[in-house]
């Protein structure tokens, strides 16, 4: 094959039906990914592909898969699966389907959370030749009998990285145990490294690998800036960013849900149109903000990392980042919204001194520094913005792993590190670690020295109101005083069990003064407490020996329901009728 040939969708090997497609989808020439994908897809190989986002991954497994899939017959399971982690992913996926197979003859059907199960069922008895699936959703499903795997030829991974990193790997293997064992599988991510997929490496056998580019590589169509600012402008900042670089057709990205409805709020304050998408927005919500965006009635989409990840929402002026990522891979992804399929973007991200950190690991990743941000002028970037060397140069990747753990390991690298300096030291006699005090052991019935002063008494056979020269009732621990009635010291009031009250009593029976300070508060039914404040954080518990109360250190129970009319532990519901008045 000539390299004018290898370089037209007809020189791949389609069919006549798929370059209609093609066509109808407005593609000219195939994309680097989708060069080295359909020949191996057509071939029949399966194929374990990484590269850029915007790079046309979705067309690179839906042309070759539909241009020899057979056509099922009704009310029969699919012969494609199509795996997406998100809802917005698995819509654009079902869109570039449905243009192909207007063209092909073949069915598809979405499954998707955050909607209702009974049109997805009806599809589903119909029968579809695709299926384009969330996990969860479609392991719900089939749960339910309402989806049978077990006629699949061709399974499909998408970001496979980004499933794994969402906690998704026992669902995916799930489905994939439904699947048939004779299968096609295609595993597209946007990583190769054996940290981000390695644990679902063995569910290709002999794949071809295609890797376009590096892992972190950001497409060379966008330009990169950074404002340093201060945390307390930081709000009032984006508003006027957007008011002089313009508002029209733009993304926000914030680090969480609640932070991108208060960024929405702000704007809207601010006159500008925006819409929220997040994952506590319904899935009606968020097809409704897209395509408002999409027609221009809203201008700015305030996102979190939801967004970030496959969608294609053509013609994106920029992108800011509100938030720095804590995972650097997220930083490519957000900004790959602009500057996709060949056409000019930038991005801007704000830097407070806290997300200094985070944004040098993001250069070492991508190995390359970000500029300054030079249009300041009349811009108020507060009192403490983040200091950057404009100098510096991105550090080497040591490790770094493909999730956003590097806070994480940071951490562990700077125990280490003290650690070292700490045996260094001591071995050079500079001064030794000061140890932590260890914490008193608990003192056990019948041990030596356990006990208060009047057990002691007790098994030295003395008298416990003759114990070094001190009177009775000042022989028991703080918080406990009165514990012996035949002193008349805490008899109870309502028939309480005698020496076991709170406060102080007069012998017969009647409180007389207490001090709730020191866990002594005279209770009227101190005779069925079992456990005694001590002043000092602890508690006294019943030893059932000799030794009377000692001081406990483990869980308090908490106390029983004891409601009318129902039974310990039942804490809902009506109350139980017990047949009597």
């Amino acid at each position: 094959m000539s390299e004018t040939q290898s370089r037209t969708f007809a020189g791949l090997g389609l069919g006549a039906k798929v370059l209609a497609a093609v066509n109808a989808l407005g593609y000219e020439s195939p994309s680097p990914v989708q060069e080295e994908a359909i020949p191996a897809v057509l071939a029949g190989r399966d194929v374990l592909a990484a590269a850029q986002t915007g790079t046309g991954k979705t067309a690179a497994f839906l042309l070759p898969v539909l241009n020899d899939l057979p056509h099922h017959g009704k009310a029969k399971g699919p012969l494609c699966l199509i795996v997406t982690p998100t809802r917005e992913l698995a819509i654009q996926i079902e869109d570039v389907c449905q243009t192909i197979c207007k063209k092909t003859g073949h069915r598809s059907v979405t499954v998707v959370g955050g909607v209702s199960y009974g049109p997805q069922r009806g599809k589903l008895a119909r029968g579809c030749d695709v299926l384009v699936a969330t996990p969860g959703r479609l392991v719900d499903l089939m749960g339910t009998g309402d989806c049978d795997l077990s006629q699949v030829t061709t399974l499909v991974i998408d970001e496979a990285d980004r499933m794994l990193d969402m906690g998704f790997l026992p669902t995916v293997r799930k489905i994939v145990a439904a699947c048939r064992n004779r299968r096609q599988t295609l595993l597209f991510s946007a990583t190769l490294d054996e940290a981000a997929v390695g644990e679902v490496t063995d569910l290709v056998h002999d794949p071809a690998r295609i890797e376009i580019a590096r892992r972190g590589t950001a497409a060379q169509t966008i330009d990169q800036f950074l404002l340093p600012v201060s945390p307390e402008v930081k709000n009032k900042l984006l508003a006027k960013v957007l008011e002089r670089e313009g508002h029209s057709r733009v993304i926000v990205f914030c680090r969480t849900k609640h932070r991108a409805d208060a960024v929405c709020r702000r704007l809207r304050r601010a006159g500008i149109v925006c819409a929220p998408i997040h994952g506590d927005r319904n899935q009606n919500q968020r097809e409704r903000a897209l395509r408002d965006f999409r027609k221009g009635t809203v201008e700015v989409l305030v996102a979190t990392d939801v967004l970030a990840r496959g969608i294609d929402v053509p013609d994106v002026d920029y992108v800011v980042n509100f938030d720095v990522p804590g995972d650097p891979e997220d930083y490519v992804h957000r900004i790959g919204r602009t500057g996709r399929a060949g056409e000019f973007g930038w991005a801007l991200t704000f830097v407070t001194p806290d997300d200094v950190d985070d944004m040098l690991a993001t250069e070492a990743l991508m190995g390359r520094t970000v500029p300054t941000f030079e249009r300041t002028k009349g811009l108020d970037l507060g009192t403490t913005p983040a200091e950057l060397d404009p100098d510096r140069v991105p550090a080497k990747v040591r490790n770094l792993p493909a999730s956003g753990k590097h806070r994480k390991s940071r951490t562990k690298a700077a125990a280490a590190k003290a650690v070292a300096r700490q045996a260094k030291a001591k071995a050079a006699g500079d001064g030794e670690p000061t140890p932590k005090k260890a914490r008193r052991p608990r003192r056990q019935e019948g041990a030596p020295g356990g006990g208060s002063a009047a057990d002691k008494a007790s098994r030295s056979g003395e008298a416990p109101d003759r114990v070094a020269g001190k009177p009775a009732g000042k022989l028991q621990d703080k918080g406990n005083a009165g514990r012996n009635g035949k002193n008349g010291k805490g008899t109870q009031p309502r028939g309480g069990r005698p020496g076991s009250g709170h406060g102080k009593g007069d012998g017969a029976g009647r409180r007389t003064e207490g001090d709730p300070r020191h866990g002594k508060g005279g209770s009227p039914k101190g005779g069925q407490n079992r456990r005694r404040g001590n002043g000092s954080g602890r508690s006294q518990r019943r030893s059932g020996g000799s030794a009377g109360w000692q001081s406990y250190d483990g869980p308090r129970p908490s106390k029983p329901a004891r409601k009318k009319g129902r039974r310990p532990g039942d804490l809902g519901g009506k109350a139980r009728k017990t047949g009597r008045r």
